[in-house]
């Protein structure tokens, strides 16, 4: 397993690596790290403080602000109404935007999430 692979199933496990002056930190629940995790822990220690100071697992970045007003707009119910968008008809915009947001934040194709809050926000501007 590599490190970035080790990292997720860690984060599944609720166990958070970090980096504190060049030493590896870790906060767990307990019972969380089991003896074969502890090893490779131990195994990848250096290319886990690698991963750890590039950044969070899959980071994405900050949406812009115009998106996080869009999606603002859709968490207070105030896109619920049908959206006209180029790829077709939509019965709800507020929910369409919500999904979008949520796929982009679990890294589910992002550049496509991107293009459809572009889209999403085209309608609800004018």
């Amino acid at each position: 397993m590599v490190a970035r692979d080790l990292l997720r199933v860690l984060e599944g496990r609720g166990v958070r690596l970090g980096v504190d002056g060049g030493y590896l930190t870790t906060r767990a629940p307990a019972g969380a790290i089991t003896p074969e995790l502890a090893a490779a822990i131990k195994a990848q220690k250096a290319e886990l403080l690698l991963e750890l100071q590039r950044g969070p697992v899959g980071a994405l970045a900050p949406l812009p602000e115009p998106l996080a007003r869009l999606i603002g707009a859709a968490i207070c119910n105030q896109l619920n109404r049908p959206g006209f968008l180029p790829s077709g008809i939509v019965p709800n915009l507020g929910e369409y935007v919500l999904s979008c947001a949520a796929q982009y934040a679990a890294g589910v194709e992002p550049d496509r999430q991107l293009e459809a809050l572009w889209a999403a926000r085209g309608v609800w501007v004018t």
